[in-house]
């Protein structure tokens, strides 16, 4: 950090310069008056201040009082430490209302007596330095820099999320489970004027419905059997901040009807309760259901649905954005406390796997490799033994090659003549003629290898040269 000492004695400034200069991370900036503090100020990044309150032989000198009342007119406020031989208390007092930490006379100047409080500053400065870079680690983790992917469909959930950061009206989170609904709601959270104010969350389909209301309205003393005491729900513990009500759609429908006149009048009784209190929590919903068909079968409110419905927010699965992978891959990896590189044929077979559990899954596959894969390099073959491939990796790869062929012109009347006569030369090919190996790269009996190769006008039935040891 960059101590400014102002002090019109060279003598002075060097002794005090000798003394900061045994702390390895205080870099000291000279100034023998005013107008070289000022010009110092403006042009450089000054941490903290050691001043002298008289600047000259005059009596009523002030410069060094002066300097201070100019930066904090500035809007300035780095710590300041008056190091002055005036005795007089009035001038210390006038530094002090001006902000001035504390001071130091300079009959008692020392390392005994300066240093700690240079060191106090330090101290203080180092925490706000730990404060800011555990406020950006909570952005990154649960603010809108959570939201990890660069796809549309994700710039678009940033893009109202933000939007919507500082509103007081209901929010409908949508998506399949594992897409990251609830990292949705704390980023909405943490990037508005709640962000201080306490996030709680509710799982509707987690308890009966007696216990959910209970947990959410609260209840006082009596209010049931069992109710010994009263306990205050979660609308009355979110105070100003936010309650997440996730899985809404799993909430008794009994129960609905309370929440709708909760969200429309802002007001909620708690069980057992005489009067209400009034609702000052946001209200965000959740669910990974279709609430259309649970409106015509009867099981959600309809009139809550469109209460709800204010601002929707569709989080999309994981295979309408598989370009995010790399970016949600690397962000899930710096979170361990290993540092694994994947390689390129390893970010494409993630890339190709089908996530049924959607980026939930994928955190966990992360985290599974970096407890037991042996190496920091992450390649097809471990990610074949940890994550495993899933059914449809092959049937999806089937059908982007079989729209590929389907897109290219041929000279063939019949597509399909052209692809199984590929196949069979191909086969032959890897198989370097043997028509047994071939027959099984194929999946099929040699004989039906014969009687494609046999159909074919100019099949190429072996490699010049060689032999289909079979026929040995």
């Amino acid at each position: 950090m960059k101590f400014l000492l102002l002090d019109d004695q060279r003598s002075a400034r060097t002794v005090l310069k000798r003394l900061l200069e045994d702390r390895p991370d205080v870099e000291v900036v000279e100034a023998g008056s005013v107008d070289e503090a000022r010009l110092r100020m403006e042009t450089q990044e000054i941490d903290a201040m050691l001043l002298d309150i008289r600047l000259s032989d005059s009596a009523t000198d002030r410069g060094g009082l002066d300097f201070l009342r100019w930066v904090r007119s500035t809007g300035r406020s780095m710590p300041a430490v008056m190091v002055t031989g005036v005795t007089e208390l009035a001038e210390i007092r006038d530094a002090m209302r001006h902000g001035a930490q504390d001071y130091v006379l300079k009959d008692e100047l020392c390392a005994e007596m300066i240093l700690p409080i240079v060191d106090g500053i330090r101290e203080r400065f180092a925490l706000r330095d730990e404060v800011q870079r555990l406020r950006e680690q909570v952005d990154r983790k649960q603010g809108l820099p959570a939201i990890v992917g660069a796809s549309a469909a994700m710039d678009r959930v940033r893009r109202l999320a933000r939007r919507v950061a500082d509103a007081d009206a209901p929010i409908l989170l949508r998506g399949a489970t594992g897409t990251g609904k609830e990292m949705v709601a704390r980023a909405i959270h943490y990037a508005g004027k709640r962000a201080s104010e306490p996030l709680l969350a509710v799982n509707c389909s987690a308890l009966p419905g007696t216990l959910i209301e209970s947990l959410v309205f609260g209840h006082q003393r009596g209010a049931f059997t069992g109710a010994d005491r009263r306990q205050r729900g979660q609308l009355e513990l979110a105070g100003g901040g936010t309650l997440m009500l996730d899985e809404i759609a799993e909430m008794p429908i009994e129960l609905q009807a309370k929440l709708l006149r909760v969200i429309e009048d802002r007001k909620f009784r708690p069980l057992g309760a005489e009067e209400e209190i009034k609702l000052e929590a946001r209200i965000i919903a959740a669910t990974h259901v279709d609430l259309e068909s649970r409106i015509e079968a009867g099981t959600f409110r309809e009139d809550l649905y469109f209460r709800l419905n204010v601002v929707t927010i569709d989080v999309p699965p994981l295979s309408e954005r598989e370009e995010d992978i790399p970016h949600l891959v690397q962000a899930f990896a710096s979170e361990q406390p290993r540092r694994l590189r994947f390689t390129d044929a390893a970010i494409q077979w993630l890339r190709a796997r089908r996530w049924a559990g959607n980026v939930r899954e994928l955190r966990n596959a992360v985290e599974r490799l970096s407890l037991l894969a042996e190496s920091d390099v992450i390649d097809v073959p471990v990610l074949d033994e940890l994550v495993g491939g899933d059914g449809l990796l092959v049937e999806r790869e089937l059908n982007r090659i079989a729209k590929t062929l389907l897109s290219l012109g041929t000279k063939e009347t019949s597509k399909l003549d052209a692809i199984q006569r590929a196949m069979v030369e191909q086969a032959l090919v890897s198989a370097k003629g043997n028509k047994s190996a071939a027959a099984r790269l194929l999946g099929i009996h040699r004989k039906m290898l014969e009687r494609m190769v046999k159909s074919d006008s100019s099949p190429p039935s072996s490699q010049p040269g060689e032999v289909d040891s079979d026929d040995l």
